[in-house]
């Protein structure tokens, strides 16, 4: 495969996976649901994130917690090839519990809700629990889809 590098024309060589191409990454398609680590490397360069996806992001762990907006492990979810909406995950148990869910839109609420179920099932947990949702009239949409998933 030729690739023009640095948008000059000049070609050079790389490989990329025929099969991943054609199907995806893994079959899960290029437009992954997921939460992502607030380490990860799609957010970690915090001025990139915001001018590619329109999307403020910071590690709260080390904010009082009087002072954080989002939570303390706040992580971004992508979904759709953007980042629509973050979660404060903690464990108790078997249960993942959504400490606080902030979502840009109403259409965020499924993606979250697949979302929070995969995560559930990364740390061993069966359920998930939604402590807060922002904005508040998501909350029912969310819990929907939650329950839609079985969770």
């Amino acid at each position: 495969m030729e690739i023009a590098a640095g948008g000059r024309g000049a070609a050079v060589s790389a490989w990329a996976d025929p099969a991943a191409l054609r199907d995806g990454l893994a079959g899960r398609g290029w437009h992954r649901t997921t939460l992502l680590s607030p380490f990860d490397s799609l957010i970690w360069h915090r001025r990139r994130t915001l001018r590619m996806f329109g999307f403020a992001h910071s590690l709260e762990a080390y904010v009082p917690a009087a002072k954080r907006v989002h939570g303390y492990f706040t992580m971004p979810l992508l979904a759709g090839g953007q980042l629509v909406g973050r979660v404060d995950p903690a464990r108790s148990g078997t249960t993942l519990i959504a400490r606080k869910v902030c979502l840009d839109s109403a259409t965020a609420a499924e993606p979250a809700a697949r979302a929070l179920v995969e995560a559930a099932s990364w740390v061993g947990c069966d359920t998930v629990k939604l402590a807060q949702v922002e904005p508040a009239h998501l909350e029912p949409r969310l819990r929907s889809a939650l329950s839609a998933r079985g969770a």
